[in-house]
């Protein structure tokens, strides 16, 4: 063999030894956890303050225009009994309602774009390279455009179901109430409505958490959404308590901390300064404990349906 084909021999080795080091590959199951990816869950609050900035903007905009004049700004919206607040809603009602309107659509279309930054989220915690380096953010993020369909076909088919769900609890309860109102009383009757919309809120919880199984179920398998669907519903019949729980407690807990800044805000109310700086870093920190706490469930989804494979397989 000549030299010059020596090296070029030697050079498209190299090139395919490269290859196969920054080819993705699956972690194991155990090591799929949220607290792995500081920087995915990062990249998540980061989009998720961009799109509050976008939705917020022109209301805090509208704001400031109409309190411009004020010597103290827009204190005033903050004091107690919400007089100011509620003359400012009343005649700004119709820039109100397109600034509303504006933000409902930018909510809208980022629920649906934010399919790609959560779906690059869940390959950084599934996939790695070769030689153990995360899989990186272009790659995480082509990963989610090249899932968008089977994670769009998701978000259409769990939010009919839920739909369906609550719909048929809420006309179900209102037949109860009025069944049960001539012989228990009203107050008897009303419990018994509430009874009904309880457990059909539980049965919509359970379609959501069947919804994150089945994106779980693209990310891990590579399906397709139908077929993805189909893994999630197994998922969670294996395993429905475990799974639940696991869901609920977090969305539970990342409702606390939202509480807590609400009550601070409040008796903080429109204070500038070092109150304003506390207050933002409330609100961010509040913000990243949510998404944590979001990583950290989507991450048990993938642990789930790998281990009901595992299960069903055995």
């Amino acid at each position: 063999m000549s030299e010059a084909a020596l090296r070029v021999h030697t050079v498209d080795d190299d090139a395919d030894s490269s290859r196969q080091k920054d080819e993705l590959v699956l972690v194991t199951t155990p090591a799929v956890r949220a607290r792995r990816h500081p920087r995915a869950i990062a990249a998540m609050w980061a989009w998720q303050t961009v799109l509050a900035l976008l939705a917020s903007g022109p209301a805090a905009g509208l704001a400031r225009a109409a309190w411009r004049g004020d010597v103290d700004g827009d204190s005033p919206l903050w004091a107690p009994g919400g007089h100011a607040l509620l003359d400012w809603l009343w005649h700004d009602a119709h820039g109100l309602r397109a600034t509303v309107n504006a933000a409902e659509i930018v909510l809208a279309l980022g629920a649906v774009a934010g399919l790609v930054p959560m779906t690059a989220m869940m390959i950084a915690l599934t996939y790695a390279t070769r030689d153990r380096k995360a899989a990186g953010f272009v790659r995480s993020v082509a990963g989610g455009l090249r899932a968008f369909p089977s994670m769009l076909l998701l978000l259409v088919l769990a939010g009919l179901l839920q739909g369906l769900v609550v719909g048929t609890g809420a006309l179900l309860a209102y037949l109860v109430e009025g069944w049960a109102h001539a012989g228990m009383g009203e107050a008897r009757a009303q419990q018994v409505g509430g009874v009904v919309i309880v457990l059909f809120l539980g049965m919509g919880s359970a379609v959501g958490v069947i919804h994150d199984l089945a994106r779980a179920a693209v990310i891990r398998f590579k399906v397709k959404g139908l077929r993805a669907f189909a893994l999630g519903a197994r998922t969670f019949r294996l395993s429905p308590v475990s799974l639940w729980w696991s869901w609920a407690w977090r969305t539970l807990a990342s409702i606390a901390p939202v509480l807590a800044a609400a009550a601070v805000a409040g008796r903080l109310g429109g204070r500038g300064g070092f109150g304003l700086a506390f207050l933002f870093v409330l609100h961010q920190s509040v913000v990243v404990a949510r998404v944590a706490l979001r990583t950290s469930w989507l991450a048990r989804a993938l642990r789930g349906v790998d281990g009901a494979l595992r299960r069903v397989r055995s």
